[in-house]
């Protein structure tokens, strides 16, 4: 088991301990269910420049004293870089606002602030060392709620936090009535220049359940190789917790699944 994934399975525990009582309850009587997402995705702008937002609410998730309010999980990009940054902050349901710092290593470079809204949200973006402002406005595009059987969606795109040098990834989710969890159904390889999709890897056949291990949704994909080109998908697949493998194939210029890798 390498450390990233150990990592995030010792999160999983302690989110357990530390969530939601109605939660906890829910699924002590349900036994079966195990979805966990809760996702919002933005499109709009910060200043002049356009940017993609995703936030991920997740109570108790955090677990430590100085976070204790802290209960979304997040990533956005500026769509001239296309290079994902990571979120964290917290979700006031009661007043409808968001308040999300930037992530830089272990110091927050930026908070943004925003009300929360399912059509159009304001706020404000500011740099925590030069302390400038700038105006923001996010356009709600789509959601992904995973937390009773009965929700069912398809299609809904979830910016992953890990890219490589040219290329970053879109998680494609389905999830059907009656399902126990969102799954992964086609990751989306888009360019960092230009924006463009470069291929698309279709995961729909494949009877492993990809995409819904890891408890923050934009880290189901991780770069286990960044010179060679190789990410790792999470799946479900019993006491097996190794990722699927989709590596760069030098001679087709393309990506390719580990096929020996799929049950």
């Amino acid at each position: 088991m390498n450390f990233y994934r150990l990592v995030n399975l010792i999160k999983e525990f302690f989110g357990l301990m530390y969530s939601n009582p109605i939660l906890v309850s829910f699924c002590a009587t349900t036994n079966a269910y195990a979805g966990w997402y809760e996702c919002y995705n933005f499109e709009g702008t910060i200043g002049k420049f356009p940017v993609t937002l995703s936030m991920q609410v997740r109570k108790g998730y955090f677990g430590k004293p100085a976070k204790k309010k802290f209960n979304v999980i997040g990533i956005y990009k500026y769509n001239k870089y296309n290079s994902p940054i990571k979120l964290e902050g917290i979700f006031d349901e009661h007043n409808k606002q968001v308040t999300l710092y930037e992530v830089t290593g272990k110091n927050y470079s930026a908070v943004l602030q925003f009300g929360f809204s399912e059509k159009q949200c304001a706020g404000i973006w500011q740099n925590k060392a030069t302390l400038n402002k700038l105006p923001v406005s996010l356009m709600f595009v789509s959601k992904l709620l995973d937390l009773e059987r009965k929700q069912a969606f398809s299609s809904v795109d979830i910016l992953q936090a890990q890219s490589l040098t040219r290329f970053y990834f879109i998680a494609c989710y389905d999830k059907v009535n009656s399902a126990d969890k969102a799954v992964l159904s086609e990751l989306k390889i888009i360019q960092k220049s230009n924006g463009k999709i470069f291929q698309v890897i279709d995961l729909s056949k494949i009877d492993d359940a990809i995409g819904n291990v890891i408890t923050v949704i934009y880290d189901n994909l991780e770069v286990v190789d960044a010179k060679k080109q190789i990410v790792g998908l999470s799946r479900n697949v019993g006491n097996d917790q190794a990722p699927l493998l989709i590596k760069w194939n030098t001679a087709s210029r393309r990506f390719m699944l580990d096929k020996s890798l799929i049950h």
